[in-house]
Order: structure tokens, then sequence, then C-alpha cells
């Protein structure tokens, strides 16, 4: 037997045994990932029902819906898409037609490559910093500000 065949075979062999032992850790994994989402279903299925999705929210301690949640993130994201969208095509319309080579193009590019690999949570604490807290309160108009800044750099590439 030659060299190049034993080495041959205690690669395989050792390969073997760690797809194995990778086999047995991902089952491991997903084993507590299948009696994770069993428990939620098990013990939550029986909370939700029509009503909270039609009722309102009531006053805390008090059982309700979750209308006022959801018509509200339904608001935000129109506005959202609507005020970042079209600036979003007409900034992406100017840097591939009209200012293939401006420095204006490279800037603009470079902006939108920072936003796009910025995370929601920093644009959000930035819109909190910017609108809310001079606010003293929370609004729609803030939540529509933050996803339209999320929004254009994706519409722009």
């Amino acid at each position: 037997m030659s060299t190049a065949t034993s080495l041959y075979r205690s690669r395989k062999r050792k390969n073997a045994v760690m797809m194995a032992l990778c086999v047995i850790a991902a089952g491991i994994g997903l084993a507590w990932l299948a009696l994770i989402l069993g428990a939620l279903l098990y013990k939550g299925l029986s909370g939700v029902s029509l009503a909270v999705f039609t009722e309102m929210t009531p006053p805390p301690g008090d059982a309700g819906g979750l209308l006022n949640a959801i018509y509200g993130s339904i608001v935000m994201t129109i506005i959202g898409i609507i005020v970042g969208t079209p600036i979003g095509v007409l900034a992406g319309t100017y840097m591939a037609e009209y200012g293939r080579f401006s420095r204006l193009t490279t800037v603009v590019r470079f902006i939108n490559d920072i936003l796009l690999s910025a995370p929601s949570i920093i644009v959000g604490l930035f819109v909190y910093e910017l609108l809310v807290r001079p606010m003293g309160h929370f609004s729609a108009i803030a939540g529509a500000v933050a996803l339209s800044i999320l929004v254009i750099p994706v519409v722009v590439r």
C-alpha cells in the first residue's frame, strides 16, 4: 500500500468523523429550535384570536387588541415609501444617466453605500434625536422619516 493511498484513507476517515459531528451538532441545534417553537405555539396560540387584530389597544392591565399598532405600522410604512421612493428614483436616475463621472455622483454613491450598511437601529436613534426628543413624543412622522431614510439607499441602488 502506498503512502498516498493510506493518507487518502486517513483523511477520508477523519472527514467522515467530522461530518458526523457536524450533523449531530446541527441536529441538536434544530432540536432546541423545534422545542422553543413548539413551546411558543403551545402556549401562544390560545391567546391569538380575531379580537386581537380588530380591537383597539386598551389601557395598561386590561385585555384588548393591537389594532392601533397595526394601523400605525401600515401608515408609517406607506408614508416612508411615498417619501423615500421618489427621492431614491431621482438620485438613481441622476447617477445613472446624467452625472456618471461627476464629483457629485461620487459623493452621493459614497453616502449611499454608507446608508446601505448602516444598521436600522442607528437610523432610528438618529431620527429619535432629530425629531422625537424635540417634539417630546413619538409620532408616525418620525417613524416614517426613519423608514424613508432606510428606503432611499435601497431604491438608489
